[in-house]
C-alpha cells in the first residue's frame, strides 16, 4: 500500500470504524459517558406554579391593600385560590395559587401585622414562574454523540432525568515494546531510554472515558509479539502497539498481522513526523500499531488515534478542532507531506519550536500544540495564519 495523506487517511480510519454496545444506566452513572440516545424531558418545568423571587402573591392587582392568608415555602403548594383582597407570602420556589395576578418582591411591599402595601405598580404575572415556562414534558435536552460532563450532567439532573442511554467504554488494549526500554524513576543505563508511552497514553484513554489493559514493554521477538497480540484481543475492542512497525530488522509488527488474519486498512501516512503508522481489522476489532519515537507517537495519537477512540467511544465529532492562527515566526514544510509543526502560544500567535526533530521529545515541554502545514504548503511567513490544534483541545468536542 502506498502511504496516504493525512486528510483521507484521516477519512479511511474515521469510516472504518463505529460505536461499540449501548447500556442503560441511572444518571448517577452518566458523568462522562456518550449518550447513544436524545435525551427528553421526562416532566415541564417547573412542574407547578412557582415563585421567582421571595414576595407576596397578589389576588386583585387593581387595589392597594391586602390581607395576608398565610405563607408558602420552596416547593410547597398552593392549591387554594386567593380573594381579590388576600395576598400569600412565598418564598422563591414556593407555590403560586391558580388565581394569583403577579408576586411582588419583599422589597417592594411594606406589611403592617396583617395588612400589605405595595410601593409602586406591580405587572400583571409579574415574578410567577409558569407551568412548562423553561421546558416542556418531552422537549430534547441533549442530543446523541455528546459527552455527559459535569454541567451537563447537573443539567440532566435538574430536568428530573432518572436513566440515560450511553455507549458503553471502550476496551483498549496496549502493548509496548523494547528491551531498551526503561520504567520512569529507575536507574539511567548507557544505550537505554525511559519508557513513556504509558505515561501519555493512559491517562489520555481514560480521559475519554476507556478501559485499558497495558502489556510490556515485551521483547522485540514474533513469538512473543504475536502471543501479546491475541492476549489483549481477547476481549478488547481496540488493539495499540508502540514500536515495531518501521522497516527495520526488529519490526515484527507488520508481518505478523497478516499470518493472525487481520486485514490491513492503512500502511503509512504522508505526516512528519509519524509516518509508520499502520491500521488493521480482523471482525469489528481495529489494529494500530505506532511509531516508537516518542514524538512520533505523539503526533499520531492526537491526530489519528484520539480521533478514532472517540469516534468508536460515541462522539458525535471525532476529528480534531483546527483553529487558524497567525504566526510570529517562519514556519517551513515539505511539498508532498503534511508538516506537524510543533508550537507555542504567545501573545496570542502560534511560534514555531527550534528543535522540530523526530527524535527529540524534551521540547515538547513548552510546546502548547501542532500546527499543520498541508502538502501544497512549505512556508508560513510571519503574519500569515496556519492550522493550529491546541493540545487542550484534542480531548473537547471538536471538528469532522
Amino acid at each position: 500500500m502506498v502511504p496516504v495523506s493525512y486528510p483521507d487517511a484521516l477519512r479511511l480510519l474515521l469510516a472504518t470504524v463505529s460505536p461499540v454496545g449501548i447500556e442503560n444506566v441511572t444518571i448517577r452513572k452518566a458523568l462522562n459517558r456518550i449518550t447513544a440516545a436524545p435525551v427528553m424531558a421526562p416532566q415541564a418545568l417547573p412542574n407547578s406554579r412557582r415563585s421567582a423571587v421571595d414576595g407576596y402573591a397578589l389576588g386583585d392587582l387593581n387595589r392597594h391593600r391586602w390581607h395576608l392568608v398565610g405563607s408558602r415555602a420552596a416547593g410547597e403548594l398552593a392549591t387554594e385560590a386567593l380573594a381579590g383582597d388576600e395576598a400569600l407570602a412565598v418564598m422563591t420556589g414556593g407555590g403560586v395559587p391558580e388565581n394569583a395576578t403577579a408576586v411582588v418582591r419583599v422589597e417592594g411591599s411594606h406589611q403592617q401585622g396583617t395588612l400589605l402595601e405595595v410601593v409602586g405598580t406591580v405587572p400583571p404575572g409579574e415574578n410567577i414562574n409558569e407551568p412548562a415556562s423553561e421546558l416542556a414534558a418531552g422537549e430534547p435536552l441533549l442530543g446523541t454523540g455528546y459527552r455527559v460532563d459535569a454541567v451537563r450532567h447537573s443539567a440532566l439532573c435538574y430536568a428530573g432525568v432518572t436513566c440515560i442511554e450511553i455507549y458503553r467504554p471502550l476496551r483498549v488494549g496496549v502493548m509496548l515494546s523494547g528491551p531498551e526500554l526503561l520504567p520512569p524513576g529507575s536507574t539511567p543505563r548507557p544505550g537505554a531510554s525511559y519508557e513513556c508511552h504509558r505515561a501519555l497514553l493512559q491517562p489520555v484513554l481514560e480521559q475519554l472515558g476507556c478501559q485499558c489493559t497495558f502489556i510490556g514493554p515485551v521483547a522485540d521477538q514474533p513469538q512473543i509479539i504475536r502471543d501479546s497480540v491475541e492476549h489483549l484481543a481477547v476481549d478488547h475492542d481496540l488493539i495499540v502497539t508502540s514500536g515495531g512497525v518501521s522497516m527495520g530488522k526488529y519490526d515484527f509488527v507488520r508481518p505478523l498481522l497478516h499470518q493472525q488474519e487481520f486485514d490491513t486498512v492503512l500502511d503509512r501516512t504522508r505526516i512528519k513526523p509519524g509516518s509508520p503508522l499502520l491500521a488493521a481489522k480482523r471482525g469489528e476489532q481495529l489494529f494500530v500499531a505506532m511509531p516508537g519515537y516518542p514524538a512520533a507517537f505523539l503526533v499520531n495519537l492526537l491526530v489519528y488515534l484520539i480521533p478514532v477512540v472517540k469516534r468508536m467511544s460515541g462522539w458525535k465529532e471525532a476529528g480534531p478542532l483546527w483553529q487558524e492562527t497567525v504566526v510570529s515566526a517562519p514556519l517551513r514544510g515539505r511539498a508532498g507531506r503534511s508538516d506537524m509543526v510543533r508550537v507555542k502560544l504567545r501573545e496570542g500567535r502560534a511560534e514555531p519550536l527550534g528543535d522540530q526533530l523526530t527524535s527529540h521529545y524534551a521540547g515538547f515541554l513548552q510546546a502548547d500544540g501542532l500546527a499543520c502545514l498541508d502538502e501544497t504548503r512549505t512556508e508560513v511567513a510571519v503574519g500569515e495564519s496556519v492550522a493550529v490544534c491546541w493540545f487542550n483541545a484534542f480531548l473537547n468536542e471538536g471538528g469532522a
